[in-house]
């Protein structure tokens, strides 16, 4: 699967949310969406996840403009998922990561299968959180919950996965470990990838390409060495950082403080 992001703005009302943004997404790659809060990020995601439709501009799977599929195969091909679930639905993890099937059933009334508790089940134990498949969602960790949203997404079995802000709340332990969760998935299932981060050391250590955005226009787009200079996200973020590079291609970013201890 290929989506090519044609030219979209978005407004809501009369505010631009995104404005000309223009990209290619290629299976087995990881593309990351950064910007300063209100860049756009997530009104990219959700336009491409076509849960908002693009005001202007097009969004084209594999060459065919997605309006031209129905909800259910949109549905199938492409799983959004938000940063955070309600911890109140009163659901256990298994019932809630079931609820990803839906696209797969026939009929209005939804029965699952033992195929769907299959992929459940199998999916739980790699990620990890078989263990957990019978408990309340409001009783799990933050990084357990990650997983469990992960795996919602891959659940079904879609073609592309767009995770918005999927290490937020996290310690640095379970950000490294649910972005190598992503990196595996994305190869062994040969994914389009797209991940909405804030940290952009992970960014550069995970991800194969940087979508730069700031007031819903794209400021910049390349690699991770190309993107994340320090010209660049002075400009964007307003502070100033130094850049060290490391090994293939990858980058570290340390923010430099206005004040110094003496």
């Amino acid at each position: 699967m290929i989506i090519e992001v044609e030219s979209v703005s978005l407004y809501y009302d009369s505010i631009e949310a995104l404005n000309d943004v223009s990209l290619r997404l290629e299976p087995g790659k990881i593309t990351c969406v950064l910007g300063p809060n209100g860049a756009g990020k997530t009104s990219l995601l959700k336009v491409i996840a076509a849960i908002l439709w693009p005001s202007q501009g097009a969004v084209y799977i594999d060459g065919k403009d997605y309006r031209l599929y129905n909800a259910k195969e949109l549905a199938k091909m492409v799983a959004y998922e938000e940063p955070f679930i309600s911890r109140s639905l009163p659901m256990t993890v298994l019932d809630f990561i079931l609820t990803a099937r839906y696209p797969h059933q026939n009929g209005l009334r939804y029965l699952e299968s033992d195929e769907d508790l299959k992929v459940v089940e199998d999916l739980a134990k790699e990620l990890n959180i078989a263990h957990l498949l019978s408990r309340k969602l409001d009783s799990v960790s933050s990084g357990e919950l990650q997983r469990v949203i992960i795996a919602h997404a891959l659940a079904k079995k879609p073609r592309a996965i767009l995770l918005d802000e999927p290490s937020a709340f996290l310690d640095i332990k379970y950000r490294f470990d649910i972005m190598e969760q992503v990196k595996k998935y994305t190869i062994k299932e040969n994914l389009v990838t797209v991940v909405a981060l804030h940290d952009l050391h992970l960014a550069s250590m995970y991800c194969d390409t940087i979508i730069l955005l700031n007031n819903g226009s794209v400021v910049a787009c390349g690699k991770p060495s190309d993107v994340l200079t320090s010209s660049v996200i002075e400009e964007t973020y307003g502070i100033g950082i130094r850049v060290i590079e490391l090994d293939h291609g990858q980058v570290a970013i340390i923010p430099l403080p206005k004040t110094r201890k003496e």
